[in-house]
């Protein structure tokens, strides 16, 4: 077994590395999985991290990838004034979220991994957490730091591994589709991931972790990454468990069909007044970032379609099928494994909640929603079994509950029948803590679990979250004991699953016959049942798997479609 020595140097394949300490456990950040993606390698395959002499400093993160930030805000505002066409969309989340994930610290030279390792390291070899961050592919970063790893770290005693990988266009706009000029411009961000985890896996032993306990997690955009490395037999030797937490099939992250990658890539080129795909070599990246503004608000807010701009794409090697589809329906040929899926009781109130019809609509307007996708009479059937599910919710909440389930919850809940029908042990959990800043409108919403998770809940480091906004220090402090307790009780089953994949009898595996979902918020419960009379809803409906859902949310991507582009 190698570790760390007491110097905190430890020898990875590459050279020396010197990290430090903080908050009790030796950190190393800012170490590369992969040359930078710069100059003649932008829009190029990662490339293996060059050798260094002496001792390289790791005591400082590196860039994260080159986002939308308080540096570069008034350039890119700026550039999308130049080239919107008036798309009709509006930002998909409340700005103050947005704000709290920026980076002024950003750069397309992005390829760095930070590393928290406990002292428990120095005795025996430890668990692994290799988690990929959120963000929808567009901001955050590994080292972001309201969801540092340290606290997770030292109490659970696992070694936690945080990679960047690169955003937006870099990374997620598939140029190398069109045919000339950019031929690995393909799935540019999932070979980032999939280099961060293989990097890792060679590595970690210099830290005192395990590589053949090596768990694969990430939240939101970082659950999609999770998916593709399920769905690509390559991967599998090089993890053991995995933890999907708020994945989604449908948001503009989801993975895409080659037909929608190709016309969000000419679309691209169309906003940035380029012909020739080689071109963007030399574009300036806040002009990448202009573009990708208009193509994330492409749709009005109420649009029902599965709109992907900024995701992966279906190329038959990095992602060989529709995640969704593969990890809900075919056998994963996979010995061993064992998963947790999980999700926001609220999800939707963070994409919607700011919007006309999540707010004050009608149960007309929701039901308008709702007919895009199932024509007006199933449309009206869904609402009144959810409104006689909720009946205290006003329509635009109870959109909000049916949109959470349909792009989160039925697909999630989809991919645990299949899994469990295979005997893969497969647990689930319900996020479900009623967050109480900006007047309580958020509830238990997308991300509202991550100072839980990584158990950064102090009174300060709840503040600092936008779902705390504006919550008095009497009240704040009422939730910091109560979301402590919370947290160092769903903690230890989190991390007892990283640790052995066994969290003991207070959270059973999920199967189709008992329908275990564990509630995880101001009580840490099993819930039999819970969530069932909303699939069923769906099911009456014909609509209780993500291939249905997947036609019919993308045949409205297809109808809506702009006719200028030919295709």
């Amino acid at each position: 077994m190698n570790s760390v020595d007491p110097q905190g140097i430890a020898v990875v394949a590459e050279g020396l590395l010197r990290g430090t300490r903080e908050e009790g456990v030796t950190v190393f950040r800012g170490v590369p999985f992969a040359r930078p993606p710069v100059g003649e390698l932008r829009f190029r395959a990662p490339q293996p991290v060059e050798p260094w002499t002496g001792v390289r400093d790791a005591t400082r993160p590196g860039h994260a990838s080159h986002q939308l930030n308080y540096a570069n805000q008034r350039e890119v505002s700026r550039i999308v004034g130049e080239i919107d066409p008036g798309v009709p969309g509006v930002i998909a989340g409340p700005l103050s979220v947005f704000q709290a994930y920026r980076h002024n610290d950003a750069d397309e030279d992005c390829l760095y991994l930070d590393i928290w390792v406990p002292d428990a390291a120095r005795l025996k070899d430890l668990p692994v957490y290799l988690y990929f961050h959120g963000g929808a592919n567009i901001v955050s970063s590994g080292s972001f730091e309201r969801e540092r790893a340290a606290t997770l770290a030292r109490e659970a005693e696992l070694i936690v591994v945080r990679p960047n990988y690169r955003l937006g266009a870099h990374g997620w706009v598939h140029f190398g589709l069109l045919d000339v000029g950019l031929p690995e411009a393909v799935n540019l961000g999932v070979q980032d991931q999939f280099t961060a985890l293989t990097w890792v896996h060679e590595n970690i032993a210099a830290f005192g972790g395990d590589p053949d306990n090596l768990t694969v997690g990430g939240e939101s955009a970082g659950a999609t990454a999770v998916s593709h490395l399920l769905t690509n037999p390559a991967a599998h030797r090089y993890f053991r468990r995995a933890i999907l937490q708020s994945f989604s099939p449908y948001n503009p992250w989801g993975t895409q069909q080659p037909e929608e990658a190709a016309f969000v890539a000419h679309k691209y080129l169309e906003l940035l007044g380029v012909q020739d795909p080689t071109e963007l070599h030399d574009i300036s990246a806040n002009r990448l970032l202009a573009a990708q503004s208009v193509l994330g608000r492409y749709f009005p807010a109420d649009a029902h379609v599965a709109w992907r701009p900024q995701g992966a794409v279906v190329d038959g090697a990095w992602v060989p099928t529709l995640p969704a589809l593969h990890l809900a329906e075919n056998r994963i040929e996979k010995a061993d494994l064992e998963v947790v899926i999980g999700f926001a009781k609220d999800e939707w109130q963070f994409f919607r909640g700011h919007t006309a019809t999540v707010r004050d609509g009608t149960a007309t307007d929701v039901q308008s929603v709702l007919s895009q996708v199932f024509g007006a009479n199933k449309a009206e059937q869904l609402y009144q079994r959810y409104r006689g599910q909720y009946p205290d919710h006003k329509p635009g909440l109870l959109l909000s509950d049916i949109m959470s389930f349909e792009y989160f919850k039925l697909p999630s809940l989809a991919i645990a029948q299949n899994l469990s029908a295979q005997q893969i042990p497969v647990r689930v959990f319900q996020f479900s803590y009623d967050l109480p800043g900006l007047n309580g409108q958020f509830r238990a919403t997308h991300t509202g679990d991550m100072p839980f998770l990584w158990r950064n809940h102090s009174e300060r480091g709840l503040a600092a979250w936008p779902f705390f906004e504006g919550v008095s220090g009497e009240e704040l402090r009422r939730h910091h004991e109560t979301i402590a307790r919370a947290s160092n009780e769903m903690g230890e089953l989190y991390a007892a699953v990283i640790r052995t994949g066994q969290p003991g009898a207070a959270w059973p595996a999920f199967d189709p016959s008992t329908w275990n979902v564990l509630w995880f918020g101001e009580q840490v419960e099993v819930r039999p049942g819970l969530l069932h009379a909303e699939w069923d809803s769906y099911r009456q409906l014909g609509f209780d798997n993500p291939r249905s859902l997947e036609e019919a949310l993308l045949a409205k991507v297809r109808e809506a479609r702009t006719p200028d582009t030919g295709n």
